[in-house]
């Protein structure tokens, strides 16, 4: 049961923090007024990518922090939902931003989750 509630908080975790990124970055200006805009500068599609990167690491973590030992399958289960989700979404904007960036923010998802459940991971020291 630890590893679905794990996945579920990640999923919304993940949600949250990247619609509060976009109103962020709306409010500064990095996003255009009207989402239907094309956006080809690459501050803002760098901002976006920087986003989604800490946000996965974050999510990760929480979720191995959930799921307990082992939580790799739990965050593989996350990070594909969010790939999967990340290409629904990707595909409506698909003509409004260049395909590097589409293909970098796919392709960082699962890695960048794994990385965060790896910060979750036990630190093991030498005693002197």
């Amino acid at each position: 049961m630890k590893p679905f509630f794990a996945v579920i908080v990640g999923f919304i975790l993940w949600s949250v923090l990247w619609l509060c990124l976009n109103v962020g970055l709306h409010k500064f200006g990095l996003l255009p007024a009207a989402l239907t805009q094309p956006m080809t500068h690459a501050a803002p599609l760098a901002a976006l990518l920087v986003g989604s990167v800490v946000i996965s690491i974050i999510s990760g973590y929480v979720a191995a922090a959930i799921a307990g030992a082992p939580a790799a399958q739990a965050i593989a289960v996350l990070g594909v939902l969010l790939v999967l989700t990340g290409i629904y979404f990707q595909s409506r904007v698909w003509h409004l931003m260049p395909i590097w960036y589409h293909l970098s923010f796919l392709v960082l998802i699962i890695p960048m989750c794994f990385a965060g459940a790896r910060l979750r991971e036990p630190r093991f020291s030498v005693i002197a």
